[in-house]
């Protein structure tokens, strides 16, 4: 009997233990155990660093060095591909100064590297970074050539192609053959237009094509611009100094065909100095580079098998001692929540109950001490909450009358504001008039602030009527609009060349002194935009754009 009760007396006592007595007797326990395996793992760990330290140091050293010099290489390419890329003074001094950064690299690291292998690879690095940058430099020398001959000939291209224009723009045609006679000024001037686009196209890949256009192009401009000078050289058509100054532009072309012909050969000795020898060569300073990376990594794998010993022995007695505190741990678990579960499980289905809507819904106090209180005060919330339901339910009826107000107060508000919307979508409509005046011609009267929305819809409303009305003149009367920005400048290009692609013609009219200076200050180019003072003038021009049309036509079916 004496024994039966000191076998009982410790369990009772148990069940007398507070929930926070428990919990700390189960962790005082893990905590203990787990102490006992750090101080394990840290005697052994330590020797473990102790055998490691000075070859992880070795092979970081040589690892950093290695990045070093691989990342100083890319650079140094990463700045020749972006100068060859869009060649200019700046680039080139960016690619200078990370030459002389990667010299400098090597230097240093050739001084302090410790494995011979890696000052043998940095000495190689370094006499193919010179002969690099020498051929890098002679690179830049010829594309800076090439770059000085180009220029010269769009500024010829461009003195040419001016002459003729103003040539054609001081003519006073009077008779139909004084105008056949104009088309080959104006053929001249479009080929020699389409020889500068050529040039512009012979640093793409097809070299060779692009000159032989650019200079069969050049030659038409040439054949074209010789007939008229002797068909026409009695003529009063042309003045007689534009006569002089398209005699020298006809003479200047044959400079220009030898141009692009000097030209065309820069561009492949250039190309072929890339190809064959700069990037052949940057290829082999990034292999050697490569070479030096594979160097450091062979010691990093050395040491990467030896740690790898060293932490599987480490596993295996870590996963030892865990298994051990695994079971110690289930153990005092399974004890616990014995001790503890079940009268949480009779408060879990209280809750359950009381979450239906059972209100009688109680629990019987047992358990520890904090599960007493906590029976005790699950009672009365269950209380509470009955008193809270009762209220709640009041409020809903209260809830629902003035949902019922709101939702009558919404649907008159939705009416309303239906309204005001096909209002402001009247008031867009009208403040954006385009009027056609006479066949072939409309009027768009501007007047007040010009948004984005309303730049938007009057933009496609003249789109939507000049091909309604097939329009070939559009005037655009900006006389009530008091500022012109830069945002109403671009809307004003962006409308003209909209309208030029349906083959109509932009006039501005209306501007005043005040416009005409913001118009300026804004920097936009209005050079495509045709401009007139009044809007008489702006009709009077249109009607002659139109005689102009319909001559030309007339002149075209005789042909």
């Amino acid at each position: 009997m004496a024994s039966s009760a000191r076998t009982i007396t410790p369990l009772v006592l148990g069940r007398d233990l507070s929930l926070r007595s428990r919990l700390i007797l189960g962790y005082g326990i893990v905590v203990s155990l787990t102490l006992i395996f750090g101080l394990f793992m840290f005697v052994h760990l330590s020797a473990i660093r102790n055998r490691l330290e000075q070859l992880s140091s070795d092979v970081t050293i040589d690892t950093r060095y290695s990045i070093e010099a691989f990342t100083a290489i890319a650079d140094a390419q990463r700045q020749v591909d972006r100068y060859l890329l869009q060649p200019d003074e700046s680039r080139y001094r960016d690619a200078v100064r990370q030459f002389d950064t990667l010299q400098r690299t090597i230097e240093r690291l050739q001084r302090d590297a410790h494995n011979p292998a890696m000052r043998e690879h940095l000495k190689r690095i370094q006499a193919q970074a010179a002969t690099y940058r020498q051929i890098f430099d002679e690179t830049s020398t010829s594309i800076t050539a090439q770059q000085r001959m180009r220029d010269d000939l769009y500024t010829m291209f461009l003195q040419q192609y001016q002459t003729i224009e103003q040539a054609i723009s001081n003519a006073r045609p009077v008779t139909s053959g004084d105008y056949l006679a104009l088309m080959d000024l104006s053929r001249a001037s479009t080929r020699l237009q389409l020889a500068y686009v050529w040039v512009g196209q012979m640093e793409s890949d097809n070299t060779i094509g692009a000159a032989d256009n650019a200079i069969a192009e050049l030659r038409q401009a040439r054949t074209f611009l010789r007939r008229y000078l002797v068909l026409n050289s009695q003529t009063r058509v042309v003045q007689p100094d534009d006569l002089e100054r398209l005699q020298s532009v006809s003479e200047s072309f044959d400079r220009s065909l030898k141009s692009i012909a000097s030209l065309s050969s820069a561009y492949i000795r250039t190309e072929t100095l890339i190809n064959s020898r700069l990037r052949p060569q940057a290829g082999q300073l990034s292999r050697e580079a490569s070479a030096l990376s594979d160097t450091a990594l062979l010691q990093l794998t050395v040491a990467t098998k030896e740690i790898d010993q060293e932490t599987a022995r480490t596993q295996t007695i870590g996963g030892g001692v865990l298994t051990i505190l695994l079971v110690a741990g289930i153990a005092l678990g399974v004890l616990l929540a014995s001790l503890i579960t079940r009268p949480l499980s009779e408060l879990v289905a209280a809750t359950a109950r009381l979450a239906r809507g059972e209100g009688e819904a109680r629990v019987r106090p047992r358990g520890g001490r904090e599960l007493v209180l906590l029976a005790h005060a699950f009672n009365d919330m269950a209380a509470e909450l009955e008193r809270e339901r009762a209220e709640v339910r009041y409020q809903n009826t209260l809830l629902a009358e003035r949902a019922t107000e709101l939702e009558r107060a919404l649907a008159q508000l939705h009416e309303e504001t239906a309204a005001r919307e096909q209002l402001s979508a009247t008031v867009r409509q009208l403040s954006v008039p385009i009027i056609p005046i006479m066949e072939g011609v409309l009027v768009a009267p501007l007047v007040g602030e010009i948004d984005a929305e309303r730049a938007s819809l009057l933009q496609r409303r003249l789109l939507e009527r000049i091909v309604a009305e097939r329009a070939q003149a559009a005037i655009l009367d900006i006389t009530g609009v008091p500022v012109v920005d830069t945002q109403v400048s671009i809307w004003l290009i962006q409308a003209t060349t909209a309208a030029r692609l349906l083959g109509a013609r932009c006039i501005l009219v209306g501007i005043n002194p005040e416009v005409s200076q913001a118009l300026v200050a804004s920097g936009v180019d209005l050079g495509d935009l045709v401009t007139r003072a009044t809007l008489r003038e702006g009709l009077e021009y249109a009607v002659k754009m139109l005689r102009r049309s319909s001559f030309a036509v007339v002149n075209g079916d005789r042909r």
